[in-house]
């Protein structure tokens, strides 16, 4: 008899993702207000105010049905009522004596990146959620997944192993160990343009447009995992040659309509505004320049694809970008 696989680990964030943290201000004290206008999330005794967000308590525990699902969170260091309210809140509304148990999956951390799994639900990238090595679903007004029936649809579908899971691990053991530009994991940046594209097909040929490119893993190898016929020709479309002129390599590209989706999310992701705040001015100039000729070669421009893929952090930029 073969054990049944293991279930996929899910963390979920309180602040703004399963917790309405403007309720919590509403309920303060008017002292309070003026006192912490400044940063609201230091007053004490805020986090026991806040209500929960529409659907977020059902969406969790459908979802703790499927995934081995933990709470992770970020308590500020300056009020030490929060830690303790954030546990009491999970008590209250999740319960004591649930079949989850979500008190004691509370996990209370600054460095959220840390944690190893599969998934990750929240609001913003800070705190190391923008590294984490899984699969990070932002959550909220604007983002990829606004609110929780779109986050549930999309967990439920991943819930069982599939050819995308195939492919996110495969890419996050090829790319262990290396960094980016910004020292950054690299399996942050495949799994940056997962989030920028939207069929199963596009998903995994993000997940896999670097691995042939930048790790020992082969064309051959990816069909021998079963990867289909045109999933990995747009992987090798994608892959650049060494040496290989950039109009050669972006004409390749061109030719394959699963290729050309990924690679402008792929530009899209590297071209970031926000994300190229890390970068030296020198770099930032040389790398601009680079996607604005990709950009190009691929029958638009660079303003247009940081366009249709925005992010909510990165939107204010893109109008510099645009007439850099």
């Amino acid at each position: 008899m073969t054990n049944p696989a293991p279930k996929k680990i899910l963390y979920i964030d309180l602040d703004n993702t399963l917790v309405d943290f403007p309720s919590g201000i509403r309920r303060l004290s008017d002292e309070a207000k003026l006192e912490y206008a400044d940063g609201y999330d230091d007053a004490p005794g805020i986090f026991a105010l806040m209500d929960p967000l529409p659907d977020a308590l059902a969406a969790y525990r459908e979802l703790a049905q499927h995934f081995d699902t933990y709470i992770l969170s970020t308590a500020p260091w300056h009020n030490a009522s929060a830690w303790h309210d954030k546990v009491r809140w999970v008590q209250t509304h999740l319960g004591l004596t649930s079949e989850t148990v979500a008190y004691k999956r509370l996990i209370l951390s600054h460095h959220k990146n840390l944690n190893r799994g599969d998934f990750l639900v929240d609001d913003r990238s800070a705190n190391g959620a923008g590294e984490f090595e899984g699969e990070w679903l932002q959550f909220g007004p604007g983002a990829a997944y606004p609110t929780w029936a779109s986050v549930t649809e999309y967990l439920l579908s991943r819930a069982e192993p599939s050819m995308l899971d195939v492919a996110v691990n495969l890419a996050r053991s090829a790319h262990a160990g290396q960094r980016d530009k910004l020292g950054v994991s690299y399996i942050c940046h495949p799994l940056a343009v997962m989030r920028r594209v939207t069929t199963d097909d596009e998903k995994i040929v993000a997940a896999l447009h670097d691995v042939v490119e930048d790790t020992a893993v082969t064309l051959d190898y990816l069909r021998t995992l079963g990867f289909a016929d045109h999933v990995v020709a747009a992987v090798d479309a994608i892959t650049k040659r060494k040496g290989e002129p950039l109009a050669e390599s972006m004409a390749r590209v061109a030719s394959d309509p699963l290729a050309l989706i990924v690679k402008r999310a792929d530009i899209s992701h590297n071209a970031d505004p926000v994300r190229q705040e890390g970068l030296s001015d020198e770099a930032r100039v040389r790398l601009t320049e680079k996607y604005e000729k990709s950009a190009l070669l691929l029958g638009t421009t660079l303003g247009e694809i940081l366009e249709a893929h925005e992010t909510p952090r990165s939107s204010e930029l893109v109008a510099e970008v645009r007439g850099a």
